[in-house]
């Protein structure tokens, strides 16, 4: 069986934990309720904690959708809310997208308890696991690796949060934010635990390829040694991971996040996604990025129909996550046209397909500056089921978390930045991308290579939930996104001029913490972020 078909099997598992107790007296009325598995009685075999686990898989992919491809692209400097007219999204991303979020914005709570719920279910297999089989043992460290990654993306977007490691009594739900230094050491010790406990990809049973393996997470403990600036480590982490052999570009850029590419050279990190799944299931947990991805293809109203066939896509969706124009002028400043062309599509090429948009007034619809996103979308090759809405909107596109072109290019950063810069390695690592995609080496060195990085990663990360992290750790956030929302194109050739827009200094570097979460728990009580 594959393990696609696995992860979706056991997606829906849920483990009761109830301990029955009655008051009587007898010894002969006291009996163990018959159906109900206990805590004590799980987690005793390899199918059982390997259950547990998928459950952990399962709520990092149910909250893909929203929380992390819809916000985090949101954030960025890349695109528009979009959607068919001014609140079509609820409001929710526009709020994202324009920086007018504040501690009730339900995307901030969506996706802060999306994390909890991931922190939550891999205590689960941490703290009730004896490690006295290799699979458990793996299956354990694998759960501490997605605690860790948990951590690591909460404590970048809210800072110092509440560190929780067990299951808690209700006595002990208010927890207070928990100092960095003991967050950042508590990820080390997770991703350090899980790299001594895992084999490389290669080496892994085959049955479990497709999850995480070593290289997985050094790559995700070079990324927190990056973030945190200590260049040194982060050079030395991600080396291993280079030097391991397991892992190669893809050689067709344009595939890098289709299905001919799944769990192929260039993935590092990998959720999988199914695409058979009822259409009254496609937006729930067990599939969570299949009905989101069909939203970010263009309105089917505004161009014509043979539009939709010629590049493959769904004709039925939702306008969300337009790309700016700053974003393809981009990749024409680059000369980077194999990038561009699987990345955008823009007016000039609409006009080629004989697809211009067709709006009544000739203007480009809501949300948009005439831009189509290719990435991370509802292709009509790659859909699955048996009627047509399923199929529209069952795609399984898998969600490349980590891939090995990123790999490189925090690499080369780490090398470029740390203690005795290494700029030959760097400029190596760089080059290896642009190969790729047939473009002539950098040359630089120092400060300007490292704005080539910065670019680099740019043009080939685009649209993939990177970006808005990057601009932060640089402290380039301010710059790229001060004037973010402030002028939203309104469909009829004017603007929306939303009040309040626009990434503000000394708030905006971090998320408020949920007004929810400061009220169930009141160990954070006037500890919110600055600014909120």
């Amino acid at each position: 069986m594959k393990m696609k078909t696995m992860i979706y099997k056991f997606s829906k598992v849920f483990i009761v934990l109830v301990l029955l107790s009655f008051g009587c007296s007898e010894d002969f009325l006291e009996y163990e309720q018959r159906g109900v598995q206990t805590v004590e009685s799980f987690y005793q075999t390899d199918d059982q904690v390997f259950e547990a686990l998928m459950a952990v898989f399962d709520e990092w992919q149910g909250g893909m959708g929203f929380n992390y491809v819809y916000m985090l692209n949101a954030l960025s400097d890349e695109s528009y809310a979009g959607g068919g007219a001014r609140g079509d999204n609820g409001g929710t991303l526009e709020e994202m997208n324009e920086y007018r979020f504040t501690p009730t914005t339900s995307a901030i709570r969506g996706f802060y308890g999306w994390m909890y719920n991931c922190v939550n279910r891999a205590n689960l297999v941490i703290n009730n696991t004896e490690t006295d089989t290799e699979n458990k043992a793996m299956f354990v460290a694998m759960a501490k690796a997605l605690r860790g990654y948990a951590y690591f993306y909460l404590s970048n977007l809210w800072g110092e949060v509440p560190l929780v490691l067990t299951q808690l009594n209700p006595d002990e739900y208010n927890q207070p934010r928990t100092p960095m230094a003991e967050i950042n050491a508590q990820i080390e010790a997770d991703f350090n635990e899980a790299i001594a406990a895992l084999p490389v990809r290669s080496a892994m049973p085959a049955a479990y390829q497709q999850l995480l393996s070593k290289g997985s997470v050094q790559a995700m403990l070079g990324k927190h040694y990056l973030f945190k600036e200590d260049f040194d480590k982060a050079a030395s982490t991600f080396e291993q991971v280079i030097s391991s052999g397991e892992y190669d570009l893809y050689p067709d850029y344009a595939k890098v996040l289709r299905k001919d590419s799944e769990h192929g050279v260039e993935s590092v990190f990998e959720l999988n996604y199914t695409s058979t799944l009822s259409y009254a299931s496609i937006f729930g947990a067990e599939s969570g990025i299949g009905g989101w991805v069909v939203m970010n293809g263009p309105r089917p109203e505004y161009l014509p129909a043979m539009t939709f066939f010629m590049l493959d896509l769904f004709p039925f969706s939702w306008g969300f996550i337009n790309p700016h124009k700053e974003m393809y002028d981009a990749y024409v400043d680059a000369g980077d046209n194999v990038r561009l062309a699987a990345s955008i599509v823009g007016p000039d090429e609409l006009a080629a397909m004989g697809a211009a948009y067709q709006t009544p007034a000739g203007f480009v619809p809501y949300g948009s500056d005439g831009y189509l996103d290719m990435k991370y979308l509802g292709y009509l090759s790659e859909g699955g089921g048996a009627d047509a809405w399923t199929q529209f909107s069952n795609v399984g596109t898998n969600v490349r978390m980590i891939r090995y072109a990123d790999v490189l290019l925090m690499a080369a950063e780490a090398n470029n930045r740390k203690s005795g810069a290494d700029d030959d390695k760097a400029r190596t690592y760089v080059n290896k991308v642009r190969e790729r995609v047939s473009l002539d080496p950098v040359s630089s060195g120092g400060d300007a290579l490292f704005e080539a990085i910065k670019t680099e990663r740019k043009l080939e990360l685009s649209f993939e939930m990177v970006r808005y992290m990057d601009l932060q750790r640089w402290g380039d956030a301010y710059e790229a996104l001060k004037d973010q929302g402030k002028k939203v194109p309104n469909g009829s050739g004017g603007y929306y001029e939303p009040q309040g827009a626009g990434y503000e200094q000394g708030k905006n570097e971090l998320l408020p913490i949920p007004e929810y979460e400061m009220t169930v728990n009141t160990a954070l009580e006037g500890a919110q972020n600055p600014g909120y």
